[in-house]
């Protein structure tokens, strides 16, 4: 195995590996809002590496493989000497690191944006194929997750917390299309997604509660259903996908959005959240293990008081970089959302009757979380976070450090 010859100081290449289709790239361009990997791609002026398209001839093998094996396969093949690679999950990072290895290509660095690198066997594959060649960054949204992994690393190796993101533009605080502007009667919650989310919790809550309870549990990202056998009177549920219009107009209906979660370790139903905080929306979440850097505020309990110290460590001050403006998170009033104990029916009922009861409540939370997006999550922020970790010049650390976004 040859590698290709080294790049001349300077023109070193950035490639982009984004675990979607040209095709699938191109409708989501034109489907809503801001695309992250479009953006990251005009900032850097890299070149993206799209997932090859199915085709007959390696549909089975591809299938059995996974998409990811072969887009990093072939991207693998396209790395020379000195280049910079981002993987936009593990999924594609982890085989891009074998098959870079495999096919003798010596990048100057290898940079993975991992979502959910904490199951064993994606640590006991980060334990051996960050050790094969070149240094390299793994990008973290959670800081459970990072406090998993951490320990997985070589020395060449870093990770880097930075906040997720809502194109702010596109998720704003703007009024209904209808421009009725008007509190929905009776009150509508609104809850979106599938992926570990725990609806089953949330029906036993909103049975007989005062209110219009929607369901919208197709999601762009997860990758299974939730099913819901039987539903209350007062609960719509629907698995169909909703364009990214339909489901602006869905969040701008709602008195509140609640994501209620499994108490996993992962940073699930981020997306939701920080959508609709970015509208103006108050949040209700889980307080699982790994969601806890979106929202900062009350853990309400079963008997319907606030427990501000129980979650006094989460919020993006756990980001610390990616904090709000100065002040804004200083007192218990202007917390960003609310937080419920994992499987407890009674302190999301709670919740729920909290910020439908007090509109005033619900307007601080609304207005506190819209503040807390633009100031930490922006999609521009986001992406500037990414782009300063390609076109910086690769540390090399004696022992594995921990940073954050600057």
């Amino acid at each position: 195995m040859s590698a290709r010859p080294s790049r001349a100081p300077g023109s070193a290449r950035i490639l982009l590996g984004i675990s979607v289709t040209a095709e699938q790239a191109a409708r989501l361009r034109d489907a809503g809002p801001r695309r992250d990997f479009l953006e990251l791609d005009a900032a850097v002026e890299g070149e993206i590496h799209y997932q090859p398209e199915p085709r007959r001839r390696w549909h089975r093998l591809g299938r059995w493989l996974g998409p990811h094996v072969v887009q990093a396969w072939r991207m693998a093949g396209a790395t020379a000497r000195g280049d910079v690679v981002f993987a936009d999950s593990e999924h594609l990072g982890l085989p891009l690191l074998l098959f870079l290895w495999l096919r003798g290509r010596k990048p100057e660095r290898t940079v993975i944006l991992a979502h959910l690198p904490g199951k064993w066997w994606k640590r006991a594959m980060l334990r051996v194929f960050t050790r094969l060649r070149s240094p390299g960054t793994l990008l973290l949204h959670s800081v459970s997750q990072r406090e998993i992994v951490a320990t997985a690393l070589p020395s060449s190796w870093s990770t880097r917390l930075i906040a997720y993101q809502a194109d702010t533009r596109f998720w704003d605080t703007e009024p209904r299309a209808d421009g009725s502007g008007e509190v929905s009667t009776p009150p509508t919650i609104v809850a979106v997604g599938s992926e570990h989310r725990d609806y089953e919790t949330l029906l036993l809550a909103v049975a007989d509660l005062p209110a219009r309870v929607v369901i919208a549990a197709g999601s762009h990202w997860a990758r299974s259903l939730a099913g819901v056998d039987a539903v209350p009177p007062n609960v719509e549920y629907t698995d169909e996908v909703l364009s990214f219009r339909q489901l602006r107009e869905l969040y701008r209906s709602a008195t509140a959005v609640v994501v209620p979660l499994h108490d996993v370790p992962n940073q699930s139903g981020i997306t939701t959240i920080l959508e609709a905080m970015s509208m103006g929306i108050p949040v209700i979440t889980t307080a699982s293990r790994g969601q806890r850097e979106a929202i900062a505020g009350p853990l309400v309990l079963g008997d319907g008081t606030f427990d501000f110290d129980a979650t006094a460590d989460r919020g993006p001050h756990v980001l610390e970089a990616a904090r709000p403006p100065a002040g804004l998170l200083t007192a218990p009033e202007e917390s960003t959302g609310l937080y419920v104990p994992p499987c407890d029916a009674a302190a999301l009922r709670h919740a729920l009757q909290a910020v439908i009861e007090d509109p005033a409540l619900a307007a601080r939370l609304g207005g506190a979380g819209a503040a807390s997006v633009r100031g930490s999550f922006a999609l521009e922020r986001f992406v500037d976070a990414i782009a300063s970790e390609l076109t910086a010049r690769a540390p090399v650390p004696d022992e594995p450090r921990i940073e954050v976004a600057r």
